[in-house]
């Protein structure tokens, strides 16, 4: 009775040979599973503590970015151009390592957001030029326009000029703009940036030819003509300001300025 299972089919014996190999199958699929996992936390324990080390190393620059900046020493400008290339650096590192870790735990975020934070305050302080998030500027105009004017007045320069752009992009043709864009460029000149002021004061020039700030532009233009030893176009720039600006309460500074650029020699001079 009952001998067909004595002797099963192909098909029985294919799924009772099976059973075995999966049950020693099995086994192997874990250890694999748990091997994986070591290896990925082992990999998330060596970024956090290069992502910890990192964060030292930022906290470290900060501190010694704030000292310099309290200092007035002589060498300041290239300690503080150092610093920023440290920092730039420092927060690309950062950044790629904040990719690599998302699964860090919320107070590591939150860490990483104040050291963002301390970063751009510091990198203001710097003069670096830092982005603003939308929040952060004034909803109404008048307010923004007050914010600007304030901190160009106190010399926040850095954020000065981020609010100055987002003015002159929000309202080109308000009658603050061509003052908006001077002011950009006027902060660039009290850190000694000629260059990169000079380029900011040929927008005025270029963008505003009706404005009312043409005669400060033209002036400090030949203050940063003057810086770059280029005594020519700084003489240019107050000739300028002479014959189209005779009302201008800087007209009887200028012709006294124009009286000494003109007798710069050789030694202040690149273009005589």
């Amino acid at each position: 009775m009952f001998r067909w299972f004595d002797s099963p089919g192909p098909a029985i014996r294919a799924g009772l040979l099976a059973i075995p190999l999966a049950v020693v199958a099995a086994p192997g699929c874990i250890s694999q599973m748990k091997a994986d996992i070591a290896a990925n936390q082992a990999r998330l324990d060596d970024l956090e503590r290069d992502l910890e080390a990192k964060r030292k190393e930022l906290e470290e620059a900060l501190a010694e970015a704030s000292r310099v900046l309290r200092r007035n020493s002589a060498d300041q400008g290239l300690q503080i151009e150092q610093i920023q290339q440290r920092l730039a650096v420092m927060e690309g590192q950062i950044a790629e390592l904040r990719n690599e870790t998302i699964g860090a735990t919320q107070a590591q975020a939150q860490r990483s957001i104040e050291l963002q934070r301390r970063l751009g305050d510091v990198a203001r302080a710097a003069g670096m030029d830092v982005p603003l998030d939308p929040e952060d500027v004034p909803e109404s105009k008048s307010a923004h326009w007050d914010a600007l004017t304030k901190a160009y007045r106190i010399n926040q320069h850095s954020y000065a000029r981020a609010l100055a752009r987002a003015y002159v992009e929000r309202y080109p043709k308000d009658e603050h703009a061509d003052n908006a864009q001077y002011m950009i460029g006027s902060s660039y000149l009290k850190q000694g940036q000629a260059a990169a002021a000079l380029g900011e004061f040929q927008k005025v020039l270029s963008n505003y030819r009706k404005g009312d700030a043409l005669d400060e532009t033209l002036f400090d233009m030949s203050q940063a003509f003057l810086q770059v030893r280029s005594c020519n176009d700084a003489g240019t720039a107050l000739k300028a300001l002479l014959k189209n600006h005779k009302n201008s309460p800087l007209f009887e500074q200028a012709r006294q300025e124009l009286r000494k650029v003109r007798e710069l020699g050789p030694a202040d001079c690149d273009d005589r």
